[in-house]
């Protein structure tokens, strides 16, 4: 479209390049040669005047060329995203020339596979460094990670002794433990705790972390200064490193789905999120251990302590019945501000349809706007096999009438799929079974 229309080009402020795009699903992506793309790329650069975003989320790493055509005809460029795949990094790439960018994120993609419980780190060329420590003081956010932390994984080390005024959005890991079992990166466990007490405008904190077969400490010194971290309102990473937190009234999203919490620790994580007293937005992992036993004390010591939660993803990807279902939802009434649940869950054969799920939520919480359903499975690509977005219709009086449904998956048998269709919901009284009247099939994309 660009190549066609180049008039609209000088538009164009953001641009996202995903050649063979390995989360795409249910379909997967058409396979696109990324040497093309970049040709294509580069005959349009010199009309992308005031791009300042370029993001790249190809298989791996473009042509070099590109990032010297990028620097030299795109002079509001002060953004880069890329990713790399199995390719080594070439220590005199033009990628570590640009100057003053506001925001750079290098990050190892997904699905690289690899076995390795202790892969060796890989320590990123010196140019780098000069370039985001030296010649970025203005730097806002930050992202070296890695999603195939079995294969390939950054030594973000270097970056502790970085400081940027602005900075409010970090991203970094994978951490874990190290071959001594020690954790780590870095080698140095208050370096991190200084990083953070320096870099007071942080707002967004993502830790990848991996522990692979071993479950995590019980506790992970941050050695924060009391003046640590006053703005910070989202973190994502494991519950350890909050408990030291000075300001944890300023959190408001929290994002724990690095590691299962088991049984075990329900005290330790309900004493972390007790103290995040503005809490709006929780994601959670947990293991239940038994499916047949009866955890309704589990779920309601969990809900207890999240009691202002808006935004509620509860992930559970061993066997999750009807009966745990229930369980868990007639305890989300201690939640009165809830408006969206998102339920994440192994799948067998014999469980209830999506839809049905998002009947029985609904019955015992009619006041949710939203109601979202996962079915998880790790062979599955994206480790998903089908996912369905309920926003719920209400009359008046704030009555549940209808459901508006947009449902994608892979079936038993057959190609992926996406439907969209609304279906009526009766009233919710005694005696209720969830019964529904399919009022059509709704064509146009849903907003």
């Amino acid at each position: 479209m660009l190549a066609r229309q180049r008039d609209i080009c000088k538009y164009v402020k953001k641009l996202a390049v995903r050649p063979n795009y390995y989360l795409s699903w249910p379909r997967p992506d058409e396979h696109l040669e990324e040497d093309w793309v970049v040709e294509k790329l580069e005959s349009l650069a010199c009309s992308f005047e005031n791009l300042h975003t370029f993001d790249w989320d190809g298989l791996e790493l473009p042509d070099d060329r590109l990032w010297e055509t990028l620097r030299l005809r795109c002079p509001k460029l002060k953004s880069v995203f890329t990713n790399v795949g199995t390719r080594s990094l070439d220590p005199s790439s033009r990628l570590f020339d640009f100057t003053d960018l506001t925001s750079f994120s290098l990050i190892v993609r997904h699905g690289l596979g690899g076995s390795e419980l202790f892969p060796p780190l890989e320590h990123l060329p010196p140019r780098f460094w000069d370039m985001i420590i030296k010649h970025c003081p203005n730097l806002e956010e930050l992202a070296i990670c890695s999603f195939s932390s079995s294969s390939r994984v950054f030594d973000f080390e270097p970056a502790m002794a970085g400081h940027w005024p602005k900075l409010h959005t970090l991203t970094l890991g994978s951490f874990g433990y190290q071959s001594d079992f020690l954790l780590g990166p870095p080698s140095d466990p208050r370096s991190l705790g200084d990083f953070l007490t320096r870099h007071t405008a942080l707002k967004y904190i993502r830790f990848l972390w991996n522990f692979k077969r071993w479950m995590s400490p019980e506790t992970m010194p941050m050695h924060l200064g009391h003046t640590a971290l006053p703005n910070l309102d989202t973190y994502i990473g494991v519950y350890q490193q909050l408990a030291e937190l000075p300001h944890p009234e300023s959190v408001e999203t929290l994002d724990l789905t690095c590691e299962p919490m088991y049984e075990s620790r329900l005290n330790e994580v309900c004493e972390v999120l007790s103290r995040l007293t503005e809490l709006v937005s929780l994601d959670i992992w947990t293991h239940v251990m038994n499916p047949a036993r009866d955890n309704t004390g589990f779920y309601r010591t969990l809900v207890q302590a999240v009691p202002k939660l808006t935004d509620f993803h509860f992930m559970c990807t061993t066997g999750f019945p009807a009966k745990q279902l229930k369980q868990l939802i007639k305890q989300l009434h201690l939640l009165p501000d809830l408006k969206r649940f998102s339920l994440t869950k192994g799948h067998t054969l014999r469980d209830e349809s999506m839809l049905e799920t998002a009947l029985l939520i609904l019955r015992y919480n009619p006041r949710l706007k939203q109601i979202n359903v996962r079915w998880a499975k790790e062979r599955c690509p994206n480790h998903l096999k089908q996912e369905g977005s309920y926003d719920v219709v209400a009359d008046s009086d704030g009555r549940p009438v209808s459901l508006v449904v947009l449902e994608r998956g892979i079936p038993l048998m057959g190609k992926p799929f996406t439907k969209r269709y609304k279906v009526d919901v009766p009233r919710l009284g005694e005696g209720w079974r969830g019964k529904v009247r399919k009022v059509g099939h709704i064509t146009r994309k849903l907003k």
